[in-house]
């Protein structure tokens, strides 16, 4: 009975973070981890990986331990949020079966994609649904990766054979997700989608590190001055997007017009100032607590303007300021180190539809959390709980199937070895 809660319990994280109501998702992710199970230790010590990204932070505190306490405590809660939800998914992989999961995010999709239609004709009436861009930035940032997930989920099903609905409920969910999409008009879950697109056909390229070079090659091209994709109005969606890499980018800012055009590009800029000025202590191990210098005040809020803040929207420069390289390196190597052992079973055309499926499944969560990064610190917000749920939740089942496979295989040998 009590693991029929735990698919209930997930749809309202999901939906609590759509509001971004940080207390009811933290809440209930704890909930979720620490409700008695069989095994506890047993699964939480399949976080070990995961825990390694913790390290960094602790080791901040050597060049950062003189720094105010709040701070300190408010960057770790950032670097713990990762571990949390991560730990959670992991979880609810031994509570919740991959059926009852994956239905689970496509109706959490289905119901962001109702909600976030429902609320912007309420704020513009039904020509939201031809700029839904100016809906979304008149009701404010609300907002999930519901629907990019839930039509990840259902093409990936689909893909793979593997069925979870009929036809014609099939083709309706995938329209009203794929609508979710186009009504959320964030470029951040354009991105989420994209990532997930791009695995859908990866695998028919035969050459293995094709797909990972492009991935590093666009993740690169967010840190080159461009003015390729430069915009001349922000009043669109698709300005917006073709103006994306112009904002982010790193330059001279002779105005205030320049700093307020390209903010996310600036605070980047002087976090890595910041960062070249420290000594060699800070260039390691960066500093936990610290705050970034703007050098100006800059209007971050309603009617506040702020010359020193905690936080970057640039999440590789956060964990670059607040960690050092350490944190950078240690990121990279647990990300991908799982993004090459996930490849391999993803590729292998003749592997298992559901280990494959998974194996996809956490390389797109990982993808799209890498690449956002960049522009919301997607690896510490809350707004991504669903990304990082689904991927703890794919991990373990993948390495579960596999193992199980393995065993198979070894018993498989046994038999055949005594008959002979």
């Amino acid at each position: 009975m009590i693991n029929r809660i735990y698919p209930f319990l997930l749809l309202i994280l999901i939906l609590a973070s759509f509001f971004h109501v940080q207390a009811i998702v933290l809440g209930i992710s704890l909930v979720i981890i620490f409700m008695p199970l069989k095994q506890h230790l047993a699964v939480i010590k399949t976080t070990r990986i995961f825990a390694a990204l913790l390290l960094p932070a602790i080791l901040g505190l050597i060049a950062g331990y003189q720094n105010s306490n709040y701070l300190i405590l408010k960057d770790l809660y950032y670097f713990a949020i990762p571990v949390l939800f991560i730990l959670a998914g992991i979880v609810l992989a031994c509570r919740v079966d991959i059926e009852a999961f994956l239905k689970t995010l496509v109706f959490a999709g289905v119901l962001t994609s109702v909600m976030v239609t429902g609320i912007s004709i309420s704020y513009m009436g039904f020509g939201a649904l031809l700029d839904p861009y100016s809906a979304h930035y008149a009701m404010g940032i609300i907002g999930a990766p519901g629907p990019p997930i839930a039509l990840a989920c259902l093409l990936f099903t689909w893909k793979f054979n593997i069925r979870l609905f009929r036809s014609r409920w099939f083709n309706l969910f995938v329209a009203i997700n794929a609508f979710g999409v186009y009504m959320c008009a964030s470029r951040t879950y354009v991105i989420i989608m994209g990532c997930f697109m791009l695995l859908l056909v990866a695998d028919k390229v035969k050459k293995m590190w094709v797909i990972p070079t492009i991935f590093v090659m666009i993740m690169i091209a967010f840190l080159i001055p461009t003015d390729i994709f430069k915009a001349t109005s922000s009043e669109t969606f698709m300005s917006k997007m073709l103006g994306s890499f112009n904002e982010l980018k790193m330059g001279d800012y002779n105005t205030e017009q320049d700093i307020n055009l390209k903010y996310r590009g600036y605070e980047s800029f002087m976090a890595l100032k910041g960062y070249a000025e420290g000594d060699t202590k800070d260039w390691i191990f960066g500093g936990l607590g610290k705050l970034i210098d703007l050098k100006t005040f800059v209007r971050l809020g309603e009617d506040t303007d702020f010359q020193y803040i905690p936080v970057l929207h640039n999440g590789w420069l956060y964990i670059l300021v607040k960690t050092g390289i350490v944190g950078v390196v240690t990121y990279i190597l647990v990300f991908f180190g799982l993004i090459i052992t996930n490849w391999k079973k993803y590729a292998d055309a003749k592997g298992k539809p559901a280990i494959r499926m998974f194996a996809a499944l956490t390389i797109g969560c990982i993808f799209s959390l890498l690449l956002t990064n960049y522009i919301v610190t997607a690896l510490f917000n809350v707004e991504m709980c669903i990304i990082m749920i689904t991927l703890g939740y794919s991990y373990l089942n993948f390495n579960s199937l596999v193992f199980r496979l393995k065993e198979r295989e070894k018993a498989i040998v046994l038999e055949y070895a005594k008959a002979y």
